[in-house]
């Protein structure tokens, strides 16, 4: 919105009151960015470009503060010539100037400025002069519209509106004319450089109207040519079938759609191109043809694609025919050859195929299979050197003979008492070696080309892929045989193995305990009798009887771990460890061990008895392996590992030698031999069984200064919850 003081206020500042008038700047720029304003609207014109040109300084003043009201961005001149250089730096969309300046005066400046090329401003003239000819002077010189002193503020307002309007759509306009200038550079250069050719035709007089420069290279005539040569472009453009006039059906054509043709044409030097044309008629109120507008594209390219891919089509239905027949399950061996040599002789149009296999104990290929040969249920067979399927199968490439010259004595004997004109070995390539050939014969002469030698390859890929899927299901059959008997063998020495366990949990046990006991009874009896030596010698024999027992619990255990049938559910860590340590608190108490388990330990995937074993090994070793004089320090953490938990049991004791870590985990391998450290060697083999048990693991590091972190590893609940490794006796 304009400033809504009176205007007169503006008039009043500058002739009575107390404003300072020394003149400004030759060119005085405005570039107010913050107008003042009133009410919530936004100015109009904000930040309009005016130029202001005026000699006399209150006037250029009272002006310039109008303007700036209005929200413009003014540059103010006290000359003509300050005017017209300013001009040329930057021309400005909008002029007010009074017509008596020094120098150059306003009609001298209106000429110049209308004499230039550029974008044209809107011109307001100020005069003093009389309405009638100062009218005629600023329209003679270029101006646009007048204003005459004193100015009436509402009325240059509105002379403003209306220059504002102007300026928009002066603006509008020249957008306009660069968008339409711009779209059709566009199209001249999409006409000149699209591949296809694009064409008028005026059908009233049969004329060619225009030609886009594609027909050099798609008709190999230039577009001055077909345009001055009606007798050419109508060889190229829809020519003439027979005695019809393509043309003339075109005209008299009462659809509304596009008439698409493809035709051949012959190109100077003889050479055939095939064009598709698509043509669309342009009709008058009446509905008479008046104008034709195509397009005509060269589709030889994509027509011998098209060829082509019928024949490949045909071909890959033989191929998927061929492989469904391989894929199915026959009666018989010969049965699914026949199938296959019936698919291949209708593939490739021959009347006689065959398989060879070379006999490599004999050095020689024989025919295994036929189809269309008589005289093959014998032997037929042909020399691997100097045969023309040994010379496929050394040179792992097919080898093509025409005429009975060719063949004879080269081929297989059954072969061999025809007179063949034509003959092909293929190889049959396995994965290390050729199996043997694929033999295609005529007795009457071939046309062959390299789109059959091809398809013949590809068949012959497809037939070796057969016999090597044949071998190798046979080899399946032999190895399944075999693990079958090896199976059995597993299943009967686990048996063996149980009764072993059984064995020595009931009968090896008895006698230890017949010795401890009279060891007891030695000692009990007659001990006061016996030598110090003598009762020394009892006490040992009772000590090994209680280790012997320990070892036999520890292989019992250890047993039943790698035979029992375990069932994987979810563990409470929390639980096990309780009873874990249950279980160890005799040794806990004794060792005054200070122990420490982490609160809160979450749920795997395990058997609970066996995790309570596995700990209750771990926590025994921890206090067990400890330096004399030592406390005992034990903490059980854990850590959450993607889909698995550790478990750490970190101790203070003796420590694992370096190089040492894999094997404390084996079966009678032990940490500390000496007395001070007992055990049987078994407890961590225990922790490593069951944990593989479960389809986890574990594992020990040292800590430092002193001491071992053991750790323990298990699925979490989120895992399956069965495990091939959980069944009996793996």
């Amino acid at each position: 919105m304009a400033d809504r003081r009176p205007l007169a206020y503006y008039y009043r500042a500058a002739t009575q009151r107390d404003v300072d008038l020394r003149p400004p700047p030759i060119v005085t720029v405005d570039t107010f960015s913050n107008p003042p304003q009133s009410g919530d609207q936004p100015l109009p014109a904000a930040g309009l470009r005016v130029l202001v040109v005026e000699d006399n300084v209150s006037d250029r003043w009272y002006f310039s503060e109008l303007l700036r009201a209005r929200g413009y961005t003014v540059i103010s001149c006290e000359s003509g010539e300050t005017a017209w250089e300013a001009f040329q730096d930057d021309p400005q969309p909008l002029i007010l100037m009074d017509l008596m300046l020094p120098g150059i005066d306003g009609l001298e400046l209106c000429r110049r400025i209308r004499a230039r090329e550029a974008p044209q401003p809107v011109i307001i003239a100020i005069t003093g002069g009389e309405e009638t000819a100062a009218a005629s002077q600023i329209l003679e010189a270029g101006g646009d519209d007048f204003i005459r002193k004193p100015v009436d503020p509402t009325l240059l307002n509105v002379r403003l509106m209306i220059a504002e309007r102007r300026i928009h759509e002066q603006g509008e306009r020249q957008e306009t004319a660069d968008a339409l200038e711009s779209t059709t550079r566009e199209l001249a250069k999409l006409f000149h450089n699209l591949a296809d050719v694009f064409f008028s035709v005026d059908l009233r007089t049969g004329r060619l109207i225009q030609v886009s420069p594609a027909s050099s290279h798609v008709f190999g005539q230039s577009p001055d040519y077909l345009l001055q040569h009606p007798e050419a472009w109508r060889r190229y453009l829809l020519p003439r079938e027979g005695s019809g006039d393509p043309w003339q059906a075109l005209r008299e054509d009462p659809s509304s759609g596009p008439w698409v043709r493809e035709y051949p044409i012959q190109r100077e030097g003889g050479s055939t191109r095939w064009i598709r044309a698509t043509v669309e008629v342009e009709r008058d109120d009446a509905g008479h043809p008046i104008r034709a507008d195509g397009v005509a594209r060269d589709t030889t390219e994509e027509r011998t694609a098209r060829v082509e891919l019928a024949r490949r089509n045909e071909e890959l239905d033989a191929l998927h025919r061929l492989a469904e027949v391989s894929l199915a399950t026959s009666s018989s061996l010969d049965d699914a050859y026949g199938q296959i040599l019936k698919q291949v002789s209708e593939a490739l149009g021959m009347p006689i195929v065959a398989i060879e296999h070379v006999d490599r104990e004999r050095d020689r290929l024989v025919v295994t299979a036929a189809r269309g040969l008589p005289g093959s249920e014998g032997t037929c067979e042909a020399p691997v050197h100097g045969s023309l399927s040994g010379e496929a199968l050394r040179s792992r490439r097919p080898v093509i003979a025409f005429g009975t010259g060719d063949t004879r004595g080269r081929v297989s004997s059954c072969l061999d008492a025809l007179a063949l004109e034509f003959f092909a070995a293929f190889p049959l390539l396995g994965g290390r070696e050729a199996l043997g050939t694929l033999i295609i014969a005529s007795t009457d002469p071939v046309k062959w080309n390299a789109r059959r030698t091809a398809l013949a390859a590809n068949l012959a890929t497809s037939v070796a892929a057969y016999a090597e899927r044949l071998e190798a299901e046979e080899a399946l059959r032999v190895n399944e045989a075999r693990f079958r008997t090896l199976a059995g063998q597993l299943s009967q020495a686990n048996k063996e193995l149980e009764s072993f366990a059984y064995s020595v949990s009931h009968d090896l046990r008895a006698p230890l305990r017949t010795m401890q006991g009279f060891a007891h009874a030695l000692l009990q009896n007659f001990g006061d009798g016996l030598e110090p030596e003598a009762r020394d010698y009892a006490r040992r024999i009772i000590a090994s009887g209680r280790q012997s027992e320990e070892l036999i619990s520890g292989l019992l255990e250890y047993s039943r771990l790698s035979f029992e049938q375990m069932e994987l559910k979810p563990v409470d860590l929390d639980r096990a460890v309780d009873a874990a340590r249950s279980q160890v608190e005799a040794y806990l108490i004794e060792a005054g061990a200070d122990l420490t388990v982490e609160e809160g330990m979450p749920t795997v995937l395990g058997s609970h008895t066996m995790m309570v074993q596995v700990m209750a090994n771990l926590l025994s070793n921890a206090v067990k392996f400890v330096p004399d004089g030592r406390t005992p320090k034990v903490s059980i953490t854990t850590e959450e590992r993607g889909d698995k938990v550790r478990v750490w049991v970190v101790d203070n004791g003796i420590g694992v030698p370096e190089g040492q870590e894999e094997r404390i985990f084996r079966v009678f391998e032990r940490l500390s031999e000496g007395s001070a450290h007992p055990g049987t060697g078994i407890g961590l083999a225990v922790v490593r069984r069951g944990m593989q048990r479960i389809g986890g693991d574990c594992g020990v590091e040292p800590r430092q200064p002193h001491g071992s972190a053991f750790w323990i590893e298990a699925p979490t609940e989120g895992r399956a919850r069965w495990r091939p490794w959980a069944r009996r006796g793996t």
